[in-house]
């Protein structure tokens, strides 16, 4: 017999915290983004909330689909997204799956977030490129560089009313050492922990 996703015999999960890695980047790897889930994994893991390490290439209708699945009763969610280079759009693509299904994202912090278009990649050497947060991310920070390429883009909100960018942070590094960079992983500890609402 199936169960419902709201069933009474396991508790539901109403809090996600999803790292996203970079291009290349994967759990085999020492990693920043693998760092930060190691250190939210132990100070916010338990029965009710989910600390995830995610390739930037994974499938965010699936992902959204499980977290809709193991919402509580009355959709009371806290989903938090984190996200180096190429999982900057992966980030928003995870966003904009979760509000088909009407979950919100209570924050996002990105590192050096990267434009990605498969077929024409060249865009990435560019800076007029821009990243589209939509509606329903409530806030934005975003950390960049401008030493080396490729160099993060810009966020804008799809809705101004809707959504916060904060005004990026530029750190001296290169894209390769961003998702290394202290302030990013402060900035995600404190989001992680509601500190910042």
């Amino acid at each position: 017999m199936a169960t419902s996703p709201n069933s009474s015999d396991r508790p539901a999960i109403d809090k996600w915290l999803i790292c996203i890695s970079g291009f290349l980047q994967d759990e085999g790897k020492p990693t920043g983004m693998v760092d930060l889930w190691a250190s939210l994994h132990h100070l916010h893991s338990g029965p009710t909330t989910r600390v995830e390490l995610r390739s930037w290439d994974d499938d965010w209708n699936a992902v959204a689909e499980f977290i809709w699945r193991q919402r509580p009763p009355g959709n009371g969610l806290d989903v938090c997204i984190f996200a180096y280079s190429w999982g900057g759009p992966s980030a928003m693509e995870l966003a904009r799956q979760l509000g088909r299904r009407g979950i919100s994202v209570r924050r996002m912090v990105l590192s050096d977030p990267v434009y990605r278009c498969l077929w024409r990649l060249w865009r990435v050497f560019f800076r007029w490129p821009t990243i589209t947060a939509y509606p329903t991310i409530r806030r934005v920070t975003g950390f960049r560089q401008h030493q080396d390429w490729p160099e993060g883009h810009t966020v804008v909100a799809a809705d101004p009313k809707l959504t916060v960018i904060d005004e990026p942070v530029v750190l001296n590094r290169g894209h390769t050492f961003m998702d290394d960079a202290p302030e990013f992983r402060l900035a995600c500890l404190y989001a992680a922990q509601g500190a910042d609402q």
